[in-house]
């Protein structure tokens, strides 16, 4: 063979191989096994894209919004998208042949085993959490489907990312909340735009205004009036906007039936991320029924303090009117019993004697009363600092015939200045050191006077004796007005010595007890104001 047609027969030979590889690369495009071809030009090789039949969808994968992933059996990433990639915050090339395991929470591997187990059976579908960048979380739902490559099956994902839902859902549930508390809240609670248009209003508010007041005018809906005159919108919200704020403020208000409330109004701003007044939100607290009270108390205090009033000038009359006859009975009796004594029968002496003696018991209980009356009234006015040591020392003064003649020993401690009227502490001092002469018994009178100051600023004062003591049963008992545990014939007096320290002391806002056993002497203790108590004011 020459040299021509051996190079003609090789010429035919590299055709028919092109022509070949040409009709594979044709089949091949139309199958859509391929994109792209390589073609040798006048300028060298070049690469032409081809559009596959599977080209749009591939398109159609990478632009979806959900998340595409395609695992083997064990769980290896075989494609991902790039929303998914997005999705779990790592690079596709980070997630494209690792395990989709690397993504799950241990608490989260039982729930993914039990959707790959379902979707053996074709589809499974169900909701967990995927690791995204840092160990932060998305909420997916993940759609798994069983795709069959090559023969070999495989599983096909679709993951939705359910962060913007959850955050819905929460929304929604908090509005729903909100509402829910603004519905059975039992006060009257109101929210306001900025414009004084109602946006909320709670059950209680909407029976309180009569009617539904929802995107209605504040002013109008609710007329409400304080001292300074109309509380429209725009004081409401000049004082928010201020600062000034409406706390506890109470107002009137007439409702569209004509029902006037009296209320108590707070306001508060609400401010908008950046600082803008949005509005406010009321609370309209009804306490009409707490004013009738009020008003219906003072005026029964009013009555009362008249009435009290009143009492106390007759008690002042009538002890005051009644010791004149009273003394003139004693005198005309006693003269009576000086001129016939002796000169009528032993019966007849005693009668006067007995008429005398009820005419001085008579006028020592008009004389008690009288200074019942006077202990909680007089003297008006703010007490002046009283040094206790100085008013004790004039007291015993008055007992110094009685403590000699019965060998009494009274000791005291060095006593504080009180802020009480000298005249009161004077007769708490003379009633119960003479209370304790009185009930001493047999022995020697033994009295001590001590003191002691308490955290709030008042003193505690004592008198203990070593008398005949009280029984437990009438530690209360012994400081009602006229109360007496023991005969006249034995002890005098008519009962109303201890009465009268209960109002004195109470006047300054103190109390009084005793302590006592019978037969082991008795501790009466009371508190009075210091110089530095919150109760010093009379």
């Amino acid at each position: 063979m020459g040299v021509t047609e051996k190079n003609q027969t090789e010429r035919i030979a590299e055709l028919e191989h092109r022509l070949a590889e040409a009709e594979e690369t044709l089949e091949a495009i139309r199958q859509g096994a391929i994109d792209a071809v390589v073609i040798n030009g006048p300028t060298g090789e070049q690469v032409y894209a081809l559009e596959g039949p599977d080209h749009p969808y591939r398109v159609l994968v990478e632009e979806m919004h959900q998340g595409t992933v395609t695992l083997d059996p064990d769980g290896l990433i075989l494609y991902c998208n790039r929303q998914f990639a997005a999705m779990v915050k790592t690079p596709v090339e980070k997630v494209i042949g690792f395990r989709i395991h690397l993504f799950l929470t241990e608490d989260e591997e039982p729930a993914f085993s039990a959707l790959i187990a379902t979707a053996a059976n074709g589809h499974s579908q169900g909701e967990l959490n995927l690791l995204a960048g840092n160990d932060g979380l998305v909420p997916v739902l993940l759609s798994l489907n069983k795709l069959e490559m090559s023969g070999i099956e495989n599983l096909c994902a679709v993951v939705t990312d359910l962060t913007e839902a959850r955050r819905n859902e929460a929304i929604v549930k908090e509005e729903q909340l909100s509402r829910l508390i603004l519905e059975q809240t039992a006060e009257p609670v109101i929210v306001i735009d900025a414009c004084g248009k109602i946006l909320r209003a709670g059950e209680a508010a909407r029976r309180l205004a009569g009617s539904n007041v929802l995107f209605q005018d504040f002013s109008a809906a609710f007329q409400i009036s304080d001292q300074e005159g109309s509380v429209t919108f725009s004081r409401l919200l000049s004082g928010v906007r201020s600062q000034r704020g409406w706390r506890s403020v109470e107002v009137t208000m007439n409702s569209r039936q004509g029902q006037a409330y009296a209320l108590l109004l707070s306001a508060s701003p609400l401010w908008s991320p950046g600082r803008e007044l949005l509005g406010c939100v009321l609370t309209l607290t009804d306490i009409t029924h707490r004013k009738l009270a009020e008003e219906e108390l003072a005026r029964q205090a009013a009555a009362l303090a008249q009435s009290n009033s009143d009492l106390r000038q007759f008690a002042y009359s009538a002890s005051h009117d009644l010791q004149e006859p009273l003394r003139h009975l004693a005198i005309y009796t006693e003269l009576l019993q000086q001129k016939y004594e002796g000169k009528l029968d032993l019966e007849a002496d005693q009668f006067i004697q007995r008429t005398i003696e009820a005419a001085h018991r008579m006028e020592c209980l008009l004389k008690d009363l009288l200074s019942y009356t006077h202990a909680a009234d007089s003297p008006q006015g703010a007490a002046a600092s009283a040094d206790a040591n100085a008013v004790l020392a004039k007291v015993l003064g008055t007992f110094e015939q009685r403590i000699a003649r019965e060998h009494a020993i009274i000791t005291s401690d060095p006593l504080p200045a009180l802020r009480v009227h000298e005249v009161h502490l004077s007769q708490l001092f003379q009633n119960l050191i003479s209370n304790s002469f009185k009930y001493h018994g047999n022995a020697p009178l033994k009295l001590h006077i001590g003191a002691d100051h308490a955290e709030d600023g008042t003193w505690r004062l004592s008198v203990e004796d070593n008398g005949i003591g009280i029984d437990s049963r009438y530690h209360q008992q012994v400081f009602g007005l006229f109360k007496r545990l023991h005969g006249s014939s034995r002890y005098t007096g008519n009962g109303i010595g201890l009465a009268i320290c209960q109002k004195i002391v109470q006047r300054y806002g103190g109390k009084i007890w005793v302590e006592s056993t019978t037969g082991e002497g008795s501790i009466f203790r009371f508190t009075l104001p210091g110089e530095d108590s919150p109760y010093a004011k009379a």
